[in-house]
C-alpha cells in the first residue's frame, strides 16, 4: 500500500512516541503538519487500521503501531494503563487454543488479538515507594 503524506505522518508519530495514543493526542502531535480537525485523524486511523498498519486497542480507545502481521497468529497486547506503554507478544499456540474454543460456541471474532491491562514494574514501584 502506498501511503499518503498524511498517513505517513501519523505512522511516524506512532513510531516516535512508541506508546498507545488517542486520536486527540495524535492530533496534538500532528498539529505542526497542518492537522486541525479530529475527523482528519479518524479518517487516517481508519485507513491505517484497514491495512493492518496500526491496531486500535479498544479497552483504552487508543492506537498503536502494528509491528507484525496480525493474521500470522493471535497476538497478546499487554497494555500498561498508567504509562500507556504497549507490548505486542506473538503466541502461535494462542491462535489454535482460541479458535478451537470459540468455534464450539459458533463465535466469529472481529479482532484477532487479546488485550491484557496492568501496570509495569516501574509504575508499580513508584506507587509502592509513595506509600512507604
Amino acid at each position: 500500500m502506498k501511503l499518503t503524506i498524511a498517513q505517513q505522518n501519523i505512522l511516524d508519530i506512532l513510531k516516535t512516541e512508541n506508546k498507545a495514543m488517542s486520536a486527540y493526542a495524535l492530533l496534538e502531535k500532528a498539529n505542526p503538519y497542518g492537522f486541525q480537525a479530529p475527523i482528519q485523524i479518524y479518517r487516517i486511523l481508519k485507513k491505517l487500521s484497514e491495512h493492518c498498519l496500526i491496531v486500535k486497542l479498544n479497552t483504552l480507545n487508543m492506537y498503536v503501531l502494528n509491528q507484525a502481521e496480525l493474521s500470522a497468529s493471535y497476538r497478546l497486547f499487554t497494555v500498561y494503563t498508567e504509562c500507556q506503554s504497549v507490548q505486542s507478544i506473538a503466541i502461535p499456540q494462542l491462535k489454535t487454543c482460541v479458535e478451537s474454543t470459540i468455534q464450539a460456541k459458533q463465535f466469529n471474532p472481529s479482532y484477532p488479538y487479546l488485550e491484557v491491562l496492568g501496570q509495569c514494574f516501574s509504575c508499580l514501584s513508584k506507587h509502592q515507594t509513595q506509600h512507604i
